[in-house]
């Protein structure tokens, strides 16, 4: 009983996670002004619910940052760094090209340290937080697709990615990042 306590209360936590994360992305885009997309989503979504409640909640149950996989980073971590940068820029300069428009690339440097910043928060809530989290109490696979599958959801508060074809791209991106980490548990 106790077990299965203590994994309806991780689910339950997660998707409270989760659920802050749409809203605090969701208010940034409903008027993107500069300090309200600050304030909501590098404040908010990044430094309060993708890095402080996780970061708490290790302190609280006396766990390390190697726990969820915070190490000295090698070439393994800088290629998919590098891959998720190339991915980000991309995938928002290939709609705009192919829509004939200009890009105003004098913006292209305002959007570099959000880009650093939200790939640390992405990796350290999906992949480190939540899917060691899930991994211990259901093991590595249900591990994997809970990891993809609140990576792909947390995307529904932006604009840009409400469909269900963007939902099922991004749940892929998602599973793909979630299996590049190590599972500690082998099933």
């Amino acid at each position: 009983m106790s077990n299965l306590y203590e994994k309806g209360k991780t689910l339950l936590f997660l998707a409270g996670i989760e659920a802050m994360l749409i809203v605090c992305i969701a208010l940034a885009n409903l008027n993107p002004h500069p300090i309200q997309y600050f304030i909501f989503y590098n404040l908010m979504y990044g430094l309060i619910f993708s890095f402080g409640v996780p970061l708490y909640v290790l302190r609280k149950e006396k766990e390390s940052l190697a726990s969820v996989g915070i190490k000295k980073p090698g070439m393994r971590q800088f290629i998919v760094l590098f891959l998720f940068a190339v991915f980000s820029v991309g995938g928002q300069l290939i709609p705009v090209i192919a829509a004939g428009r200009q890009i105003p690339w004098r913006r292209l440097p305002m959007g570099i340290l959000p880009l650093i910043m939200t790939t640390f928060f992405e990796e350290f809530l999906f992949r480190g937080f939540v899917q060691s989290r899930v991994e211990k109490l259901f093991g590595c696979f249900p591990a994997i697709f809970v990891s993809g599958m609140m990576f792909s959801l947390y995307h529904i508060g932006y604009p840009g990615f409400r469909t269900w074809e963007d939902l099922l791209l991004l749940f892929a991106v998602g599973i793909g990042f979630a299996q590049s980490g190590e599972c500690r548990s082998r099933e």
